[in-house]
């Protein structure tokens, strides 16, 4: 008896440790927009994100990168965070190995409006531009793990920045042509999360956009990526 009492407590015991470590994947929380995550807002990580973005070369750049390999160039040092990419329209599929205990930035829908691009215009005409085409957004959708986001739970965090500056490469992302820095504005939709636990998640976001106005910045824009990451 006292045998298979032990191995009773053994079996419950792993039964026990299963649902936790199935159930761990749903304690990735995200932070709410009006908090401070690790320390900033988020319109300051969003600048961040976007100076790193707009910082790498097209052909180093993790937007231009099927399977994931690139995605920890330039990744900020001693950063809480870690920076997820876009891909510039269509779908993707990456695999990535990310520090375990940093949060996600997670950029469902995007844009930012440089003056490299419109040289001359003033800061309202790039907060203008920027608005007109996240105003155009019409589907938005996110996982993580297990967990689902429609549409209605995202479009709380729809973030605008103030101007800052970027630094363009040369031979830069979006073919921007013009070097060096440049004024820009962001508005969007993202998503930071907690700390990552130790394990394999999976964060999958798609979003997509119709603007039919003259002067959009981009009329049609439809972007699916999946990121299978590896948290070590």
């Amino acid at each position: 008896m006292l045998v298979y009492g032990i191995m009773f407590i053994l079996v419950l015991g792993i039964i026990q440790f299963t649902i936790l470590t199935t159930n761990a994947s749903n304690l990735l929380n995200i932070f709410p927009l009006g908090s401070k995550p690790y320390g900033l807002s988020y319109p300051e990580h969003i600048e961040n994100w976007w100076t790193w973005t707009l910082g790498i070369p097209a052909k180093d750049s993790p937007m231009n990168d099927p399977t994931g390999e690139k995605c920890s160039i330039a990744q900020p040092k001693n950063s809480s965070v870690f920076y997820l990419s876009i891909n510039n329209g269509g779908t993707s599929d990456r695999t990535c190995k990310v520090p375990a205990g940093k949060g996600l930035f997670i950029p469902v829908m995007q844009v930012a409006i440089t003056e490299a691009e419109f040289p001359g215009a003033s800061d309202k005409e790039l907060a203008e531009s920027a608005k007109k085409d996240q105003d155009s957004v019409n589907s938005l959708y996110l996982k993580i793990d297990d967990k689902e986001y429609k549409q209605e739970n995202l479009t709380k965090y729809r973030t605008n920045t103030e101007p800052f500056t970027v630094n363009i490469p040369p031979k830069a992302t979006f073919g921007i042509e013009r070097e060096g820095p440049s004024k820009a504005v962001a508005d969007g939709y993202y998503i930071i999360t907690e700390p990552l636990p130790k394990g394999n998640h999976t964060i999958h976001y798609k979003s997509s956009l119709i603007c039919s106005e003259p002067d959009c910045p981009d009329p049609n824009f439809v972007q699916d990526i999946k990121y299978n990451i590896i948290a070590e």
